[in-house]
């Protein structure tokens, strides 16, 4: 700018004396108009500055806030949880919808090691976290437990992944109400496909979020090789979850704002459980692996949660 306005007093000192009074208010005029768009440019910029530096500290925040809902832990890195979910059926076999009676009497003895599902003809035992030498015996710990609970109620649990389609349609009535809006919003046969399934799912303890995102990002490579190792229903039980979650797939992230990102678009970021992908990070500050089948043999279970382990162990230290 100040260039500028040497040149131009120049210029008005080259002129003429005849013309003199009109270039001198030419000029002066033209002078003053660009120290008022320099004064008013400068101070855009200046106003600005604060502006952008709020937008990256509130992107900054809700990143931070978006880390902070995963509860990972030195404590409980690399050991196990596992979760596995149950048809209830009454003596003939028939699976009805008797969750809420089930998950009362088994609260009511064995606190949140058992929880309810979508579908009011499911139970789901889960595991304290343990080591893995242990963690045989605590999954029949588990299961003595439901059977004693069951048996007091008349009915019986069933080994078996996927349910007939004429089955009960019923939700678990949950306080927050979460189960009866899914219930509205999902067409009816969508709905039947999320009760149709019933899964084990092997949790995995993460001792950081930089290291839960690169172990991440190399076991959803093995998706599809777990998927097979526990299937027991020929591919049909992931078919039919692929009408409620058709993007179920696991992909990896770039880094945390590419995952928040994603989770943003995708609708899970206020809500990690609303992630229906097959791997996934999980609020328990653990890598979830959802795409196990349901077995009666305990071995097999223990085998599964070994090789997602092994994945995690090493991809961490490798």
């Amino acid at each position: 700018m100040g260039l500028a306005v040497s040149r131009l007093e120049f210029f008005v000192l080259t002129f003429d004396k005849e013309n003199w009074p009109i270039g001198q208010f030419f000029l002066s005029s033209l002078v003053y108009l660009l120290q008022v768009y320099d004064c008013w440019y400068g101070r855009r910029i200046r106003c600005s500055l604060p502006s952008t530096n709020l937008h990256k500290r509130c992107h900054m925040d809700t990143l931070k806030k978006f880390q902070d809902r995963f509860l990972f832990s030195p404590q409980h890195a690399f050991k196990f949880g596992v979760e596995r979910e149950f048809f209830l059926a009454d003596r003939s076999g028939t699976i009805v919808p008797r969750a809420q009676s089930v998950y009362e009497a088994l609260y009511a003895q064995w606190g949140d090691l058992f929880t309810y599902e979508l579908s009011a003809c499911q139970i789901e035992s889960r595991t304290e976290i343990v080591q893995a030498e242990s963690l045989h015996e605590h999954l029949r710990e588990c299961e003595e437990k439901l059977d004693d609970v069951l048996v007091s109620l008349g009915l019986q649990k069933l080994y078996i992944e996927v349910a007939p389609n004429d089955m009960s349609l019923a939700v678990y009535p949950d306080p927050s109400g979460r189960y009866a809006a899914l219930k509205a919003s999902m067409p009816k046969d969508v709905l039947l496909a999320a009760c149709r399934v019933a899964g084990t799912h092997v949790h995995i303890g993460m001792p950081d979020a930089a290291t839960a995102l690169r172990v991440y990002n190399s076991v959803v490579k093995h998706c599809d090789r777990l998927s097979q190792l526990g299937d027991g229903s020929h591919g049909q039980r992931l078919m039919i979850y692929k009408k409620v979650a058709p993007q179920c797939q696991p992909l990896p992230y770039k880094n945390w704002e590419h995952f928040h990102e994603v989770a943003q678009k995708e609708g899970f970021a206020n809500n990690l459980r609303n992630c229906w992908t097959l791997i996934r990070l999980t609020k328990h500050g653990t890598i979830e692996f959802r795409m196990f089948g349901v077995t009666q043999s305990l071995s097999r279970v223990v085998a599964w949660a070994n090789t997602c382990r092994e994945l995690c162990v090493d991809a961490a230290y490798s």
